[in-house]
């Protein structure tokens, strides 16, 4: 006979410990990498039934909104200029991340640098000079150099946004051409 105190109808699992759960329960998916998640990107980017001419004018309006040093508008400008220029939104939420955490200051630090070459607001004879003493000079020096920032982002984010444009374009054809 069997046992009257292990029934089948009662068997427990043995209890395992915390690690041997998580293990169990754990996916045998290896962890995404970035290069991963570039290639989703590319491939759902490839996928979308879209006008080349429509993710080409969104990618751009993203690339020019991501060259402009306002980090917190970022997206909702991108979203706003593709809704204008009728560009794909989300090639224009892509076209964003050229600025990013790692891009930040070389890219604000160009821009800069184009801004100063075309405004030639410090020139040889006017240094930049970070002694500021009083809020006065911060005012002063500061919505100069905050507009020197500004025209140069602008200035480098047309340029950007027609290089990204035309080279979309040029790469969905191709892509399209050749798997056709």
């Amino acid at each position: 006979m069997k046992n009257s105190s292990r029934s089948s109808f009662y068997y427990h699992k043995p209890l395992l410990g915390n690690r041997q759960k998580f293990l169990q329960q754990k996916n045998s998916k290896p962890a995404p990498t970035l290069w991963r998640y570039l290639r989703y990107f590319k491939w759902r980017l490839l996928r979308i039934k879209e006008h080349p001419q429509r993710l080409a004018r969104g990618l751009a309006v993203g690339v020019f909104a991501g060259c402009l040093p306002l980090m917190g508008l970022q997206f909702a400008i991108s979203i706003f200029l593709a809704f204008i220029f009728r560009g794909n939104k989300f090639s224009a939420l892509a076209g964003t991340f050229i600025s990013n955490p790692f891009t930040y200051v070389p890219l604000f630090l160009f821009n800069f640098q184009v801004g100063k070459f075309l405004i030639g607001l410090f020139t040889d004879n006017r240094q930049l000079d970070f002694q500021w003493n009083s809020v006065d000079d911060w005012r002063s020096e500061g919505s100069e150099i905050a507009a020197t920032l500004l025209f140069g982002s602008v200035v480098v984010g047309l340029f950007s946004a027609i290089i990204a444009y035309y080279g979309l374009l040029y790469f969905l054809h191709r892509w399209r051409r050749q798997s056709n």
